[in-house]
């Protein structure tokens, strides 16, 4: 479908309220194909590739950064005829998510953040070098299913989550300059400059708010969710056991358990 003048990738399925299930750096909608069917039985489930992602259009002149996703995250609402959804996102994606609640909540009916750096010290260390120059130039060239591999590796606790068939298909943008662009840009961008005012108005979101974090979550730790969820007024926080940084994989039963009672609260 073109959505914002971009042609991208998406799955759905069901009938029902809408939902919008948004992925993470470096993924694609191939992270929600666990819990895509499970909520689709009720409810209307759209997941999109990013814009340069996965099987989605790679535009130069796009905007990889919070904001751009989250302009681009209204233009798709719009093509699908959605005036109001419920957003669930991964890493990046929560990021996208919670920028949109805040700026559009009257858009935004629940809010479910899975992994999702909230604070400036949820960063991924391992890809911080992108933000450097020359060598973020160098490294992002790199950028392959080797990269995917070793970054996989980190991300789940069950290792056996890391199969051949998900390297395929996280590496499939990255076999293009646009793909390794976009992952790049992205980390260039990924601290917006008013990073600590967003994070000061972070009380004022009164959107219904679940927040999930495995408690092996490299980049997120229990303690930076538990914080969150203590200052916005209407969050919930489920911690999943032994599971790591893409809850939706790695645990996607308990996932798409907590998501259905959420959304139907």
């Amino acid at each position: 479908m073109n959505a914002g003048g971009i042609r991208v990738h998406v799955l759905s399925a069901g009938k029902g309220e809408p939902v919008l299930l948004l992925h993470g750096l470096g993924a694609s909608s191939f992270s929600w194909r666990h819990v895509l069917p499970e909520l689709g039985k009720s409810c209307q489930v759209y997941a999109p590739d990013w814009p340069g992602f996965g099987r989605s259009e790679q535009p130069r002149d796009f905007e990889y950064s919070v904001d751009g996703l989250r302009a681009w995250l209204g233009s798709f609402m719009d093509s699908l005829g959605l005036k109001r959804a419920a957003l669930a996102g991964n890493s990046m994606g929560g990021m996208a998510a919670l920028a949109f609640a805040m700026m559009l909540p009257e858009r935004v009916s629940r809010l479910a953040l899975l992994g999702t750096p909230v604070y400036t010290e949820n960063r991924p260390k391992f890809l911080w070098p992108l933000r450097w120059p020359l060598v973020g130039t160098l490294f992002e060239r790199f950028l392959g299913p080797m990269a995917v591999r070793t970054i996989a590796s980190t991300a789940f606790v069950d290792k056996a989550c890391v199969t051949d068939e998900m390297v395929a298909e996280y590496s499939l943008s990255l076999r293009t300059a646009g793909g390794r662009r976009a992952v790049a840009e992205f980390m260039r961008n990924a601290i917006p400059a008013d990073a600590e005012g967003r994070i000061a108005r972070y009380p004022s979101l009164q959107t219904p708010t679940l927040v999930i974090v495995g408690d092996q979550d490299g980049m997120v730790a229990v303690s930076s969710a538990e914080r969150f969820a203590r200052t916005v007024p209407k969050a919930e926080l489920l911690v999943i056991p032994s599971c790591g940084h893409a809850p939706q994989e790695e645990k996607p039963a308990e996932v798409a358990s907590a998501l259905l009672k959420f959304l139907s609260a």
